[in-house]
C-alpha cells in the first residue's frame, strides 16, 4: 500500500471514529494544512455519507412471530395434566414452605437471645456503672499521739467493693478550718497513706480526703484529735534510804513521753510521813522546770515512829500526773526491807523461804485452743535448794499414765537461775500445768494455765528491736471470719496499728508488720482485739481484747557519755577530777544537762532490782511491773538491750503499769494502782482485764453505704430500663412474626390456587415479605445490654458526698464566677452522718489493710504439721545460770562494762561489784497496798486525817547509802564537755555513782562503782 492509499484508509478510521484522540488530532490538523488532502478527505467523507443512506433504505424489517412460529413447528409441546400441574404447585408449596421453615432453623440460634450472654452483658453494665461510683474508707488513730508522725489509712474501692487507682489529695484542718497540712498522691491497689507530721498533730482537727478518678470523685471527711502534749516526769533523789534529820535533795525530770524532748511544766512537790496529818507542799521547792529540771529540798522531821518518807511531784499538766517516790527510814529498816531502787511494798517473809520462785505466763496473756502457744517461764532458785539440778516441766491433765497420774509432755532443766518456752497446741479445756520439780519429789512450785476458745493470739519475733525497725508479729488466728485489730502503744495514745479480717481458713498465721514511729522508744504495750460487726456493734457488743504483752524499742538517737578519771580503787578523801564527755549516736560532741549523784552502797546491799538512772526510770521502771520470780537486773538498761533473748522473756512474763486516772481534775493526787490488779492471780493465766470489754484505740469512717445505696438505686434503673426495653422488643418481634405468618400463608393459599397463570406476582412477593418477617423478628428479640448505661448526671461527675455537700457544691456551679472561689473556699467537704457511718468491720476491713503501701503484703500460712498432732509439745530452753554464778563472791571488782564479751551479765554485774549477800532471800509476796488517800492541799495539818502515800514495790536493804555528791542541773559546754572536781569521803567502803544526760530528744546513764579502800590498796587515779 502506498502513501495515497494509507491516507486514505485513515481519512476512513477518522470518519467512522476508528482512531485514537491523539492520531485523530494529528490526521485533522495535517488534513487541515494541507487543501488537496481536504479536498480529498471532504469527497471521501460525502461518499461515506452518501452509501450509508442507500444501505439503510434497503434492507428488510425482521419478522419475530415468523421466527416463533417455525420454531414451534419443528418442536412442538407436550401436552400436560391438571393432576400433574396440581402436583407440580403442591410441591412448590411444600419446597416454599421447607425453605423458610430451613432459613428459620439456621437462622434462630445465632440471632435468639441468649440468657447467659443477656446476664453477661448485664454484669459487664454493672460493673462499667460501679467505675462510676467511688467510696473511701479511713482508718485511724481514735487519738493521735503527740510529737510522731501519726499515719491514716485510706482505701479507694468502687461501687462493687473493687480496690481502683485514683488521685487522693488530703487536708488536715484546724478548728477554724485553717489547712494544717496538705497532701497529695496516689493510690495503689486502692490503698494510700495520709500522714501529718509530728509538728502539726497538735494543730489537727479534722482530716479530709478526695479521691478522683477521671470524672468521678468522692470526698470523706473524719474529725480527728490530739492526745495534748502532756510530759512525764521523773523523780529522783540523792539517797535512797533517809535519816530523821538529814537533807534530802531531789529532783524533778519532765519529758516527753514519746520523743523524750525536754518539756516545761508546773509543778508542785509534796511530801508525807506515818504520824503527819495531810499531804505537806515544799514552798521551798522550784515550781517550774528550767531546762527540764526543778529542784528542791527537804529535811526528815525527826520522827522515829514513822517507817517511811513519801515523796512525790505532781501536776495536772502531767501525763502521769503523779510520780511518787518512798524513801524507808534508816531505823525502820529491819521491819520494812527496802531495794536499791527506792521502792518499798508490804512484805511477808516466809519462816522457810521458798526453793524456787516461778513465773510463767503464755505470750499474750490466755492458752488459745486449736492453735500454737508459746508458754514462757522464769524460775530462781533459793540459795537453800539442792545442789542437784531441778527441772522445769509441763504437765497436761489430759495426758495420763496407767496410775492415774499426769505425764510430763515435755521437761527441761533448771539451774540456779533459768528461763525458757514451751510450744504447745492445746484443745479446748484442756489443763497445762508448769511446775519446778525434783526427781520422785512433789512439785516446788506449779502455776496451771486452761485452754481457752477464742479467735486468736500473736506472738512477737522481734520483742526487742531498735526503734527503727519494723515489729515483726505472727498472728495464731483459731476461729474463721474474724476482724481484729493489733494496736501498739502506751495507755495515753497509738503509735501503730493494723486492722484487717482473718479470712475463711483457720487456723492459719497471718504475719503482720506494725511501722512504729521511729521517736517511740522504750516499753510500749501491743494488744489484739476482736473488733464486732456492724450487727453486734449495734447490740452494744465491745471489742474483746485478745492478747496483750510488752516490748521495748531500743532507742537509736542517745547519749553516750564518757567518763575519765574515775578510779576502780582509791584512798579515803583523794581528791580526783572527772571529765565527761557527752556525744550522740554518730559520736559527735553534743551539748546534754547531766545530773550527777553518788553515794555509798554498803556491801550487805544486793544489786539493784530494777535499771537505775534516768534511762532505767523513763524507759522501763514507769512502765512495766516485772514478774514476781525476778529478783534483780542489772543497774544499766543497756546490759539489758545487749542480751535481747532474755530481756524479751522478762518483758513478755511482766505487765504493764496501769495508773488510775483521777477521778476529780480539781483533786491534786491521783490514786496508783493497787500491784495486785495488775499482777498474774496463782494458778491464772490472765491478767484481770484480759477478756474485758476494751474501747477500741482506733476508728474507722466511710462513706461506702451512702456510694452503694446510689449504685444500687442506679443499678434499678438500668434493669427497669433493660426490663421495659425487652418488654418493646419482646411486643415487636410478636408482631412481626405474626404480620410475616399470614404474608406467608396468604402468599403460599394464592400460588396453590392460581393454576396456569403467571404466580410469581402472586407468591414472589409473598415469599420475601414472609422470609423478611421471620428474620426480623427474630434478630429483634436479639438485643444486648451494651447499648444501656447508667442515668446521666448533669455535670459528668457523680460524687458520693453528703446532701449538704451536694447542695454547697450546687450553690457554687449557680454563683457568679467571681464568688465561686469564695464559696468554694468557704464550703468545705462535708460526709453525710446518716450515710457515712462506721460500717461493719468484717465486710471491709480485709480491702482495707491487707495491700497497705510501702509495707509488706500480708500472706497466710497454715500449720498443718502442727495440727496434725495436737497433744505435741516443743521446748527451746536457755541457761541463765551464767550471769549469777559470779555473784556467790565478791570476786574482782571494776567498771561496769567488762566482762560483757561472756555473752551475759554474769561477768559484767561482777566486775560491776554487784556482790551477792549470803542472808537467804525471803520470798517477796505481793499483797495488795492501799491506794492514797487523795486530799487538798490547802487544808491545813490540824483539819486533815492522816494521808499516807501507797508504797509502790518491795526491795531488800539493811543499811542507808551517804549522799556525798549531787549535781541535779549540770550543763556541758558547747563541747559536750565538763569537769569537775571531787573528794572522795574518808570512810572505806563502795561508793556508786550514776550520771544522767537529757536533751535534743535523748537520753543516756552510766553507773559506775568505787571501792576506797584503806591507802596501800589505792591504785592511781586514771
Amino acid at each position: 500500500m502506498d502513501n495515497r492509499e494509507e491516507i486514505q484508509q485513515q481519512m476512513l478510521e477518522l470518519i467512522y471514529g476508528l482512531l485514537s484522540d491523539d492520531e485523530s488530532a494529528e490526521l485533522v490538523e495535517r488534513i487541515s494544512s494541507d487543501g488537496e488532502l481536504a479536498r480529498a478527505y471532504a469527497e471521501l467523507k460525502e461518499k461515506t455519507e452518501l452509501l450509508a443512506e442507500v444501505t439503510k433504505a434497503e434492507a428488510p424489517q425482521p419478522d419475530y412471530a415468523a421466527w416463533k412460529k417455525e420454531a414451534d413447528r419443528k418442536h412442538p409441546a407436550s401436552p400436560r395434566t391438571a393432576g400433574s400441574s396440581w402436583t407440580v404447585r403442591t410441591w412448590q408449596v411444600v419446597s416454599a414452605l421447607a425453605a423458610c421453615l430451613l432459613i428459620g432453623a439456621l437462622a434462630y440460634p445465632p440471632l435468639a437471645i441468649d440468657t447467659e450472654q443477656q446476664t453477661t452483658a448485664f454484669a459487664e453494665t454493672s460493673d462499667q456503672l460501679a467505675n462510676d461510683f467511688l467510696s473511701l474508707s479511713i482508718t485511724g488513730p481514735s487519738l493521735m499521739a503527740a510529737e510522731v508522725r501519726n499515719e491514716f489509712f485510706v482505701s479507694v474501692e468502687n461501687a462493687a467493693n473493687q480496690p481502683v487507682d485514683a488521685q487522693v489529695e488530703y487536708w488536715f484542718k484546724s478548728p477554724n478550718n485553717e489547712t494544717v497540712y496538705y497532701g497529695q498522691t496516689e493510690s495503689k491497689d486502692g490503698q494510700v497513706v495520709c500522714q501529718i507530721p509530728a509538728d502539726e498533730v497538735s494543730s489537727a482537727a479534722r482530716l479530709e480526703v478526695v479521691a478522683q478518678r477521671g470524672d468521678v470523685q468522692s470526698t470523706l471527711g473524719l474529725d480527728v484529735q490530739a492526745a495534748p502534749p502532756k510530759p512525764v516526769a521523773v523523780l529522783q533523789t540523792d539517797r535512797d534510804v533517809a535519816e530523821p534529820g538529814q537533807t534530802v535533795n531531789f529532783r524533778a525530770v519532765v519529758l516527753d513521753p514519746q520523743n523524750q524532748q525536754t518539756r516545761s511544766a508546773n509543778v508542785d512537790f509534796v511530801w508525807s510521813m506515818q504520824d503527819f496529818r495531810g499531804i505537806n507542799r515544799i514552798a521551798s521547792a522550784e515550781r517550774s522546770t528550767l531546762k527540764g529540771v526543778a529542784l528542791g529540798q527537804l529535811q526528815v522531821p525527826p520522827q522515829e515512829s514513822a517507817d517511811q518518807l513519801e515523796l512525790a511531784v505532781e501536776s495536772p499538766e502531767l501525763q502521769n500526773r503523779i510520780e511518787q517516790r518512798n524513801l524507808p527510814l534508816a531505823g525502820k529498816l529491819a521491819a520494812s526491807e527496802t531495794n536499791a531502787a527506792g521502792r518499798t511494798e508490804a512484805m511477808t517473809a516466809p519462816a522457810t523461804p521458798a526453793l524456787s520462785q516461778l513465773s510463767a505466763k503464755p505470750e499474750g496473756g490466755s492458752l488459745v485452743a486449736g492453735v500454737q502457744n508459746r508458754l514462757l517461764y522464769l524460775s530462781q532458785n533459793n540459795a537453800n535448794a539442792p545442789a542437784t539440778p531441778m527441772r522445769a516441766q509441763l504437765r497436761s491433765a489430759n495426758i495420763e499414765d496407767a496410775m492415774g497420774n499426769g505425764i510430763p509432755a515435755t521437761e527441761q532443766l533448771v539451774q540456779e537461775i533459768d528461763f525458757g518456752t514451751f510450744d504447745v497446741v492445746p484443745e479446748a479445756s484442756q489443763q497445762y500445768t508448769l511446775e519446778v520439780a525434783n526427781d520422785g519429789e512433789p512439785p516446788l512450785e506449779q502455776q496451771s494455765f486452761e485452754a481457752k476458745q477464742l479467735p486468736a493470739t500473736f506472738q512477737i519475733n522481734n520483742g526487742v528491736a531498735p526503734s527503727n525497725e519494723p515489729l515483726d508479729i505472727d498472728v495464731r488466728v483459731a476461729i474463721p471470719n474474724t476482724t481484729m485489730a493489733l494496736v501498739a502503744g502506751d495507755a495515753y495514745s497509738t503509735i501503730g496499728y493494723h486492722l484487717w479480717d482473718a479470712g475463711v481458713n483457720a487456723p492459719i498465721t497471718q504475719p503482720v508488720q506494725l511501722d512504729l514511729p521511729t521517736e517511740a522508744t522504750g516499753a510500749q504495750l501491743v494488744r489484739l482485739f476482736s473488733v464486732p460487726s456492724a450487727e453486734e456493734q449495734a447490740n452494744s457488743q465491745k471489742p474483746q481484747l485478745l492478747a496483750e504483752r510488752v516490748i521495748y524499742r531500743i532507742p537509736v538517737q542517745r547519749f553516750n557519755i564518757d567518763l575519765q578519771g574515775l578510779p576502780a580503787q582509791a584512798s579515803p578523801g583523794q581528791q580526783i577530777s572527772l571529765q565527761m564527755a557527752v556525744k550522740d549516736e554518730y559520736a559527735n560532741a553534743a551539748q546534754a544537762t547531766l545530773g550527777i549523784q553518788m553515794q555509798r552502797v554498803p556491801d550487805v546491799l544486793p544489786g539493784p532490782q530494777e535499771p537505775l538512772g534516768l534511762e532505767g526510770e523513763f524507759l522501763l521502771n514507769q512502765r512495766v511491773s516485772l514478774p514476781q520470780s525476778l529478783v534483780r537486773l542489772p543497774d544499766d538498761v543497756r546490759l539489758l538491750e545487749k542480751d535481747r533473748v532474755y530481756f524479751d522473756q522478762v518483758l513478755a512474763l511482766s505487765d504493764w503499769r496501769k495508773q488510775a486516772a483521777p477521778q476529780d481534775d480539781m483533786l491534786l493526787m491521783a490514786r496508783l494502782p493497787e500491784p495486785g490488779s495488775v499482777e498474774l492471780a496463782e494458778g491464772d493465766s490472765t491478767s484481770a482485764n484480759q477478756l474485758a470489754a476494751e474501747e477500741l484505740p482506733v476508728m474507722r469512717r466511710s462513706n461506702k453505704q451512702s456510694v452503694r445505696s446510689k449504685y444500687e438505686q442506679a443499678i434499678a434503673a438500668v434493669q427497669q430500663q433493660w426490663q421495659d426495653r425487652m418488654e418493646d422488643v419482646r411486643q415487636t418481634s410478636r408482631t412481626m412474626l405474626i404480620v410475616g405468618g399470614a404474608i406467608l400463608g396468604v402468599g403460599l393459599l394464592g400460588l396453590a390456587l392460581a393454576q396456569g397463570r403467571r404466580k410469581v406476582a402472586i407468591w414472589g412477593p409473598g415469599l420475601a415479605v414472609a422470609l423478611g418477617s421471620i428474620l426480623w423478628g427474630i434478630f429483634s428479640a436479639n438485643l444486648t445490654l451494651e447499648q444501656f448505661s447508667g442515668p446521666a448526671t448533669g455535670d459528668g461527675r457523680m460524687v458520693a458526698v453528703s446532701e449538704e455537700a451536694e447542695l454547697a457544691q450546687k450553690a457554687i456551679d449557680d454563683a457568679p464566677t467571681a464568688e465561686r472561689s469564695v464559696l468554694s473556699n468557704a464550703a468545705p467537704a462535708e460526709d453525710l452522718a446518716g450515710s457515712a457511718d462506721l460500717y461493719s468491720e468484717a465486710e471491709t476491713l480485709a480491702q482495707q489493710s491487707n495491700n497497705l503501701p510501702a509495707k509488706p503484703q500480708v500472706k497466710l500460712r497454715t500449720n498443718n504439721s502442727t495440727l496434725e498432732e495436737k497433744a505435741s509439745t516443743a521446748f527451746n530452753r536457755t541457761d541463765r545460770s551464767r550471769f549469777f554464778r559470779g555473784l556467790e563472791t565478791s570476786g574482782q571488782d571494776g567498771l561496769a562494762s567488762s566482762g560483757i564479751a561472756d555473752g551475759g551479765y554474769g561477768g559484767a554485774l561482777k566486775a560491776a561489784g554487784m556482790a551477792e549477800s549470803n542472808v537467804p532471800t525471803p520470798l517477796r509476796s505481793r499483797a495488795a497496798t492501799p491506794p492514797l488517800d487523795v486530799l487538798d492541799l490547802e487544808r491545813s495539818a490540824a483539819e486533815a486525817s492522816p494521808a499516807p502515800f501507797a508504797p509502790r514495790a518491795a526491795g531488800e536493804e539493811n543499811a542507808s547509802p551517804q549522799s556525798l555528791l549531787w549535781q541535779p542541773r549540770l550543763s556541758t559546754n558547747s563541747d559536750g564537755q565538763v569537769a569537775l572536781s571531787v573528794t572522795l569521803p574518808t570512810q572505806p567502803g563502795r561508793y556508786r555513782l550514776v550520771i544522767d544526760a537529757h536533751g535534743s530528744g535523748r537520753l543516756g546513764t552510766i553507773v559506775r562503782y568505787v571501792e576506797i579502800a584503806p591507802p596501800q590498796a589505792a591504785e592511781p587515779v586514771e
